[in-house]
């Protein structure tokens, strides 16, 4: 029972170092690699030593960086025109098109290993950072409950509001070239799950309508993580739907009206110091053709009741996507 009880008390004390996720060292081969994980303890033996810990899902995952092409070509932008006319009103979708061309010009890019949210910033952590002072409440309507539902992607906050938050708890924003590499992966995904639309993969809306779809089970928002169906090969969850997402950089396009000049880039930031923030990822209001993970947006209101973040962490030597 002795040492049941310290296998147990061991067990605590790794949950205490790091609240829910805990950090901690393991030695392979003579390099040490630091890992970020929950850890769950399956059994505890008769002898007393903990038969087995197994590392819950981690909030976070870690990409290796790489190099990908960034943005559409014009066979692409073309390609999401036609997209748009099969889901939507043709005549809105020839309305819009131009939307499609700050996607514009694909270029190489290659980026360094990052971490990354598994999920949208929820309001369980974001109310965290209210009650400590260290980020402003969201700017709810009076009497609006969201900031009471735990499990929803917050909402109602500011670029600024988001990267204190971010700051908070280690990380940053990603940039909009991190966000894209995310979504789409070296093999460049349509979607952040592959090639093909499918309507039961993300909380989407439709573009003749004002407010969602509910067809996906959710007339706004839905609890993040939801659709787990439709994370990354990677294991990130709602890069299409749900929320729009902020980014590092501001938007920014060309007299021609593409968003990209051309040419390999590494590691690229956005050089507009003037422009609105961009937003990626598409919302619960939005249809297939936005939720492409090329698609580009931007906030003009200082924040959006379909706009929320997720977090970039820089990646501890040696680690490897999850």
């Amino acid at each position: 029972m002795a040492r049941r009880a310290n296998a147990v008390a061991l067990a605590v004390s790794i949950f205490a170092f790091g609240g829910s996720e805990a950090a901690f060292a393991q030695t392979e081969g003579g390099r040490s690699r630091t890992f970020s994980r929950a850890l769950v303890v399956d059994d505890v033996g008769e002898t007393g030593g903990i038969v087995s810990l197994r590392a819950a899902e981690s909030s976070r995952v870690f990409l290796n960086g790489g190099t990908f092409v960034m943005g559409s070509s014009r066979e692409e932008m073309a390609g999401a025109l036609t997209l748009c006319r099969r889901e939507v009103v043709q005549n809105l979708c020839d309305r819009i098109a131009p939307r499609f061309r700050t996607e514009g010009v694909a270029h190489r890019v290659t980026l360094s290993p990052f971490g990354l949210d598994r999920e949208e910033v929820s309001v369980e952590k974001y109310r965290r950072c209210v009650a400590v002072g260290r980020c402003a409440p969201p700017s709810f309507p009076p009497g609006d409950t969201r900031f009471d539902a735990p499990n929803l992607p917050v909402t109602h906050v500011g670029r600024n509001d988001a990267s204190a938050y971010c700051e908070w708890v280690g990380g940053r924003l990603p940039t909009e070239a991190e966000w894209e590499f995310a979504a789409r992966g070296v093999a460049g995904r349509r979607f952040p799950w592959g090639p093909n639309w499918d309507p039961g993969l993300a909380n989407h809306g439709v573009l003749s309508r004002e407010e969602g779809d509910d067809a996906d089970g959710y007339l706004t928002l839905s609890p993040v993580g939801a659709f787990r169906h439709g994370r990354t090969p990677e294991g990130i969850d709602d890069l299409a739907g749900n929320v729009s997402e902020f980014v590092e950089d501001r938007f920014d396009v060309d007299d021609e009206g593409f968003g990209y000049g051309g040419g390999a880039l590494t590691n690229p930031h956005s050089t507009s110091k003037g422009g609105p923030p961009v937003v990626r990822g598409g919302s619960f209001r939005d249809a297939a053709p936005f939720l492409r993970g090329a698609f580009r947006s931007y906030l003009l209101a200082p924040y959006s009741a379909a706009v929320g973040f997720r977090c970039a962490y820089p990646t501890p030597a040696d680690a490897s996507s999850p």
